[in-house]
């Protein structure tokens, strides 16, 4: 399937994504069934270049680094997803240090709760002051905005068209209210949009040149008529059934002790 993958991609020269080693059981089975790292196995089958963007790479160890390094694949930090499902903390100080890109993602939403990118940055952002003692090494909001805007633009091939504001560039552009009470009082703006995680600051949006948000309202989407329609849905829903939750949870637990046992 990977290979068939690779062949399409480099037929139509299209990006490669997949999901990678988000658990220590990934990591683990990866092992057991290939001899080798997953990362590694990748290389091999030669998944891995400037089009491969792996979404949570939580598991990673410094080879694993180095390899990203060395094919330019991009790794998109979950910070949240990671948390919610206790999968651990991805080594991003490591692959920043390694040169590996990074981009940053909301996964899905029955993982994350929510799609806010900026609360994924705010995250993204503390996070790893656990993991790094020295505070010099930690990542600033300027930093995490850079990588979320041109790191994502790489991930995606897509570097020589968006990413920065520059003349020749898309104008993919987001306009924030400064005067609004939730970026007052006026200090660092950047910082303040990351980790004050402000309210109802947008004031216009541009997509490719196309205007799609001006006054704080998006063009083009009847709202009140999509709140109804969602609050109706909500209204109206059976009660979730998991049916097969109590076929499933027996194997899990008994994978769990097994994983415990061979890595105390």
């Amino acid at each position: 399937l990977l290979q068939g993958c690779i062949e399409l991609s480099d037929r139509y020269n299209l990006c490669r994504h997949m999901h990678l080693l988000e658990t220590k059981a990934q990591k683990l089975l990866a092992q057991e069934k290939y001899g080798s790292s997953a990362v590694r196995h990748l290389q091999q089958l030669g998944f891995l270049d400037h089009r491969t963007t792996l979404a949570h790479a939580v598991w990673l160890d410094d080879s694993d680094l180095a390899i990203l390094a060395e094919t330019r694949a991009t790794v998109v930090h979950n910070p949240l997803s990671n948390l919610r499902l206790g999968s651990g903390i991805a080594p991003i100080l490591k692959c920043i240090q390694a040169g590996v890109n990074i981009a940053f993602g909301c996964d899905g939403a029955a993982s994350n709760d929510a799609q806010d990118l900026l609360e994924a940055l705010k995250l993204a952002t503390i996070l790893h002051t656990i993991t790094e003692p020295d505070y010099q090494q930690w990542l600033t909001s300027r930093q995490t905005v850079r990588m979320a805007a041109l790191g994502g633009a790489k991930g995606v091939n897509l570097a020589d068209h968006t990413g920065v504001l520059e003349v020749g560039k898309k104008a993919d552009l987001v306009i924030y209210d400064l005067t609004n009470l939730s970026l007052l009082p006026r200090t660092d703006p950047i910082q303040s949009l990351i980790l004050g995680r402000p309210t109802q600051v947008i004031e216009a949006v541009w997509v490719d040149g196309k205007q799609v948000v001006a006054k704080n309202k998006p063009l083009g989407v009847d709202v009140h008529t999509l709140r109804q329609e969602l609050l109706s849905r909500s209204e109206n829903r059976h009660p979730f059934q998991f049916q097969t939750i109590h076929q499933v949870e027996p194997l899990y637990r008994s994978l769990l002790s097994a994983f415990s046992a061979n890595n105390p």
